[in-house]
């Protein structure tokens, strides 16, 4: 009898310690799976105190924004969608930590919503001891305003349409262009295997191996770029004579970072430059790169890549060259150039296609060469998308700039 009553006391010990684990267990999830993961008795946001005048229904908001006149907050995390003209992404418990990113007024009006309103709830109460006095919250959140029949904008997916994992491959070949840059002394073979990481494809572009595609993805997009910057200097261009560098700044086209920076050569890099005829352009085919370079920008300067002053500017007029030689029609190319430019500077463009995504143009239906202009990629063009997109509503971990 009293060996049972042991086991009794020793099972209840041990159920009361596995509780005690699993609370434990709980307690170590991040805040906001518990408000979802919990029954809406138990949850914080409905013990908070929400008047009925802080509150808006899903139709009652679809009317407002017909007519905004309100800071629009998304406030659920993590990201999961969210509703048009959204104006600003700040997790719920981290807005006393962004309350420089809130209206200095605090009368402004303000309509905050998340995924099922308990988040929403949790950031109003949040404001509300903040000062701000003009605040609501949408009733059921982004679940309700679906139910309603009314459109979500889901940029989840948006970083593997401007990204892909697998990279572009474009339209044309490397073919012998790499053995030439070396023979020639255009590229330093030691130099540049010592300089850049090289997979076995890229050696095999090394060898000379006719028939490999140009591909860009993440993790060769410093391969591309630096042989393509070899092959934009070397290459005879209409671009070096007609163009700013072959005019206003002749004489000193080699203070340049495209020029003067290429140190991935056999003695001076300007003992190459405009040189060498590798790609068979005709006189037209000049006239037309000239044109198309023209209307290529990027958005670590304000030049087009008429002018290239830098590593990618020079890559891209490479590329334009190896595509027009091949007959590709205008639209082709900038659609390809578009791609380089996306894996050059990945943040700019996965901001670009959110912006367009925002304003119902889904990325693959974006205008390369609208895209590629200088009202949306050069540097004026990128600090005015910063500001009007702000923070990209999902991870981003992708890099990108002029670095070589």
């Amino acid at each position: 009898m009293k060996r049972k009553q042991r086991n009794k006391k020793f099972l209840a010990k041990l159920t009361v310690f596995s509780l005690l684990i699993l609370f434990g267990f709980l307690l170590g999830l991040r805040k906001e799976k518990l408000l979802e993961f919990l029954p809406g008795s138990f949850s914080r946001s409905t013990s908070l105190k929400v008047d009925k005048g802080e509150i808006i229904s899903p139709r009652d908001l679809k009317k407002a924004l017909s007519q905004k006149d309100f800071i629009f907050i998304n406030v659920h995390t993590p990201y999961e969608g969210e509703v048009e003209k959204t104006d600003l992404f700040i997790d719920y418990d981290l807005l006393v930590a962004n309350k420089d990113k809130l209206p200095q007024d605090k009368n402004s009006k303000i309509v905050l919503y998340c995924k099922t309103d308990r988040m929403s709830a949790d950031a109003l109460a949040t404001l509300k001891s903040l000062g701000y006095t003009n605040i609501k919250h949408l009733k059921g959140g982004m679940d309700a305003w679906r139910k309603q029949g009314f459109d979500l904008l889901d940029l989840t997916n948006l970083p593997s349409q401007v990204l892909p994992d697998q990279g572009f491959e474009l339209p044309i070949s490397w073919g012998k262009v790499v053995p030439r840059l070396v023979a020639l002394g255009v590229i330093d073979k030691e130099k540049f295997e010592k300089a850049v990481n090289m997979g076995e494809e890229e050696k095999l572009v090394f060898a000379g191996n006719v028939d490999i595609p140009i591909k860009i993805n993440s993790q060769n997009s410093q391969f591309v770029v630096d042989v393509l910057w070899a092959l934009g200097l070397a290459q005879k261009s209409l671009v070096y004579e007609e163009g700013p560098m072959g005019r206003e700044y002749k004489d000193r086209a080699g203070n340049f970072a495209s020029t003067g920076g290429w140190t991935l050569a056999k003695g001076s890099a300007m003992t190459h430059y405009n040189t060498h005829e590798l790609i068979p352009l005709t006189a037209e085919d000049q006239i037309r790169v000239m044109e198309i370079a023209q209307n290529i920008y990027r958005p670590c300067c304000g030049n087009p890549t008429s002018f290239p002053d830098c590593n990618h500017g020079m890559a891209a007029l490479a590329a334009i060259e190896l595509m027009v030689v091949k007959g590709l029609p205008d639209e082709e190319i900038y659609k390809n150039v578009l791609k380089l430019n996306s894996f050059w500077f990945s943040s700019h463009y996965l901001t670009l296609a959110t912006s367009f995504v925002r304003e119902g143009i889904s990325w693959d239906k974006v205008d390369a060469k609208l895209a590629l202009g200088s009202e949306y990629s050069s540097g004026n063009a990128a600090v005015k998308l910063n500001k009007k997109v702000g923070p990209l509503p999902f991870e981003a971990n992708f890099a990108g700039g002029c670095g070589a």
